[in-house]
């Protein structure tokens, strides 16, 4: 019941986002437009996003319209209960369909780039695992184990070069024990010494498998590109 009272509470401003461009004459006259329209707009984004193309926006908007001015239902519980459940397991299936879908073409984009990475570039390894990688810069310092905790700097890539992670952006180096970070880290670092500059071609596999990577849009089972400085080790 939680999960539908979430998307129960969300459907006035998605009905009111779709009641917005169905008009398309409100002008932008103050703040408080300026605010109403961007959050419609991005709301019925999110709606195209998610491909809700079961649901009549012209019916959605009397019903926002009808709740927002306190008139009577021409839907009761427990009919309307159940058809907000309806509601509810639709768009998580329909959630569900999509990040298949985008796993699959990422999954085969990767595959092609890092097949494409051992033909191109002889400096590139592959382990026995199916994570790449190639030496920027060697250092001369110890190697880490997975029980150690590391610093790095480091910066993460999707294959279209969207960045959904810097410690160089953010202008401080991370510091986390080696063994709870996705396995091509605690896997490629241990290959490294301190001072070396390694970049990573990490298949989905090693990484978030098929789920997005952070709040990345169309990132579900993405290989991912990181560019790693391995600044110290400790214990």
């Amino acid at each position: 019941m939680k999960k539908l009272k979430i998307i129960t509470l969300a459907m006035p401003i998605l009905l009111f986002c779709g009641f917005v461009s169905a008009q398309d004459v409100k002008e932008l006259k103050n703040h408080k437009d300026s605010m109403s329209y961007a959050l419609g707009q991005y709301n019925g984004e999110s709606f195209f996003l998610n491909q809700y193309d079961f649901i009549d926006v012209e019916a959605f908007v009397q019903g926002f319209l009808d709740g927002f001015n306190v008139k009577s239902s021409k839907i009761r519980d427990p009919q309307r209960q159940a058809f907000l459940q309806e509601f509810s397991e639709k768009a998580q299936k329909r959630q569900q369909e999509i990040l298949e879908r985008e796993a699959r073409f990422n999954r085969q984009v990767g595959k092609g780039i890092m097949e494409q990475n051992l033909k191109d570039d002889p400096t590139v390894k592959q382990t026995a695992s199916g994570l790449q990688y190639k030496v920027l810069q060697e250092g001369n310092g110890p190697k880490p184990k997975a029980t150690d905790k590391v610093t790095v700097h480091y910066k993460g890539t999707l294959y279209n070069g969207t960045v959904f992670d810097s410690s160089i952006d953010r202008g401080q180096p991370a510091t986390f024990p080696l063994n709870q970070v996705i396995r091509g880290w605690t896997e490629g670092l241990q290959l490294m010494s301190v001072g070396s500059k390694y970049k990573f071609w990490i298949p989905a596999d090693l990484a978030y498998g098929d789920r997005p990577v952070g709040n990345t849009p169309k990132s579900a089972g993405s290989m991912l590109i990181f560019e790693v400085e391995l600044i110290s080790i400790s214990q």
